[in-house]
Formats: C-alpha cells, structure tokens, sequence
C-alpha cells in the first residue's frame, strides 16, 4: 500500500505528493536522539542548511533552488527547526518576501523546545502549518500541545509507527485531537541506531528498509478511529520514495532542463555530453580543479563543435567540465570527435548519473 487517508489531507501533504514542495533542512542540531533517526553523518548533530540536495552558503541559492525545483512551498525540517530559531524565522520570513502569503510552508518540531515565546514569533513570520512529533514515552510534554492548538492554518501530529505499539499511539491520538487537525502516521524506517540499540531480530526490515509490521499497526490505528471525524493520514516509506521524490525530480526537471536535453518518463535528463581527455569520468575519478590553460581547452573545444555543427545548440557546462548537446545528435557528433557520451542524470544540483555510454 502507498498511502491511505481518512478525511481531508492537509495542504502541507497535498503539495508533496505532487512534488510541489521544496525540503529545507534548517539544521542537524536537535534535543533528542530518536531510535529511528533517519539523518546522515554529515547531517546528524552537524549545524548545516541544505535546500534539497543544495547545501547552503548563501540566501540567493536557496532562492535559486525554489525557482529551479518549481515549489509552491517549502516543508521545514531538521534537526530540530527550533534549536536555531533565528535562523528558521529569518528564512521563513524571506521566503514569503520573495514568492509572496500563498507559498505554503510547514515546520516539522519536537515538543521540547515548544514555548509560548517560540509559537508568537512562528506566528509573527505567518507560518503556515506546524507538524509536531511527540516522543510516546514523555507524556509530561504532552500539555504543550495546548500553547499551539489554533495559532496556525493547521497544527498536526506526524509520529513514524512502531510495531506493537497500537495500544500507546491510540492513547496519544486520542489526547492529541483536541489540540491538533490532523495526525500523519509514517511508515517506520530502517535507522543507523537501530544496530546499536536494537537487536535486528526484534522488527525485520523488508527490501526498501520499510520496518515489518509498521504498515499493519498503522492501518490498525486507522480503523480504529473510523467511526469518528478524525484526519487521519498513512504515508508509506514507498510513497516519499517513488511518488513524492519522483514528482519532485519531474517538476525540477521541467523547469531546469537545457532546450536541447529530452526528459525521461522519471524525470532524469538524457543528454549528450563532449568531454576533454582530462575531464573524462570514470568511476574511481574525483572532481578535480581545473586550470586556466584546461579551461581554454574548454572553450576551444566549444568552439570547434560550434563551427562544424552550427545548426546544434551545445552548452559549456563548467561543473563537470563537458560540452552539453542533445542526445539525439551526439552518434554523428562522435564520428568527428572523441570522448562523446550518452549521459541520463538527475535534474538535480550534483547531476548525479544514472547512465553513462561513451561512443568514441
């Protein structure tokens, strides 16, 4: 199953599941050490921002990227938001200076650092909707709930869902609802801790790292409240993988692909790429500084490419230091040149491949 939903979604949902939502990481810094922490070592307790895949120096690359991906919203996250709120406040109040009140954004956050003083100033910056996660075994922060309850668009609950653990996610839904719209119930992931806090054998995990069981127990959860008028909405880990990513990469693509590049049913470019013999990649190769003597290389390699196909549209593209074209003239270009490929890559910053074929 991807996904299932009991009464109306939120808007904060709505827009992901058509990729229409920018992920931006405000920070890895956070109060609490969940079991099921998704975050990398390069993320995890580590005070870095990234928009998407685009980590960020700068306030005009995070503008840049919301231009590129084509959101209509920004879904804030960490880390804990909170832990830095400065920063989080500063970069809710410039995305709604730049693409206006209807750029929907939604903050994901403990309980822990929930106060009066941090809801006024979520308020001041007209956020939207705030998704709250609260830890089932601190019921003592439960009560912060009511600080939130009716200052936002929309408040909600969005907990991953342990196995076995119908009986306790029951009791906290059942607090919650008078406070918050609308409770999300995520399919459990495999996590690093996991190893070192949890024999393996207490919850398998399935082909995707989707936890054994978690989906069961959701859909349980849900039925229990299908009688009343609750919100209720299960997302599964193939869902944020294959739906909410994919749309993601297709609206980026869209909005980012050179004139020439054709665009795959899954949102990847294929494209045709001319590559110096120092620039060409291979699978041991690092991303190398390049000098100004390889850069007229470059340029005159631009040049000749230019002139021998002047119907073409080629693209220096500096990044991975190639000459860009369309894929579907790259067979003829290669009789004349060497070092040409068949290139399918994702839309994204880093230009990941997913198929290279060289042909000369």
């Amino acid at each position: 199953m991807i996904s299932k939903h009991q009464g109306k979604l939120p808007r904060g949902c709505e827009l992901c599941s058509k990729g229409e939502k920018l992920v931006l990481f405000i920070t890895g810094i956070c109060p609490r050490n969940c079991l099921y922490c998704p975050l990398s070592e390069k993320k995890k307790n580590k005070d870095v921002v990234y928009a998407n895949e685009v980590k960020l120096s700068e306030m005009k690359q995070l503008l840049n990227e919301v231009r590129s991906s084509g959101a209509k919203g920004a879904g804030i996250t960490g880390g804990d938001p909170l832990s830095k709120i400065n920063r989080t406040i500063f970069f809710i109040k410039e995305l709604k200076k730049n693409f206006g009140k209807d750029f929907h954004i939604h903050l994901y956050t403990s309980l822990n650092l929930i106060d009066e003083k941090i809801v006024k100033l979520l308020q001041d910056s007209r956020l939207d909707e705030l998704r709250i996660h609260p830890d089932l075994e601190r019921k003592d922060l439960w009560e912060k709930a009511k600080l939130v309850k009716g200052k936002f668009s929309e408040v909600g609950v969005e907990i991953p869902i342990f196995p076995g653990k119908e009986k306790e996610i029951i009791e906290m839904i059942n607090f919650f609802k008078t406070y918050v719209d609308f409770f999300n119930l995520n399919e459990l992931e495999y996590a690093t801790l996991y190893e070192k806090e949890y024999s393996l054998k207490k919850w398998k995990t399935l082909e995707n790292y989707e936890v054994s069981g978690s989906e069961k127990t959701a859909l349980k959860i849900i039925n229990h409240f299908k009688k009343q008028k609750l919100r209720i909405h299960y997302c599964s880990a193939e869902f944020k993988d294959k739906i909410q990513f994919t749309e993601r990469i297709k609206l980026r693509a869209k909005n980012s692909a050179e004139k020439f590049d054709l665009i795959t049913k899954d949102g990847t470019l294929l494209r045709g790429a001319i590559y110096l013999e120092e620039s060409k990649p291979t699978f041991e190769s690092e991303r190398k500084k390049f000098s100004e003597k390889e850069k007229q290389k470059l340029h005159l390699l631009f040049s000749k490419l230019s002139n021998s196909f002047p119907k073409l549209d080629f693209k220096i593209d500096y990044q991975k230091f190639r000459i860009l074209c369309n894929a579907e003239k790259i067979n003829d270009i290669s009789k004349s040149f060497k070092n040409c490929a068949i290139v399918e890559e994702y839309p994204t910053q880093d230009h990941l491949e997913v198929f290279m074929e060289f042909l000369s």
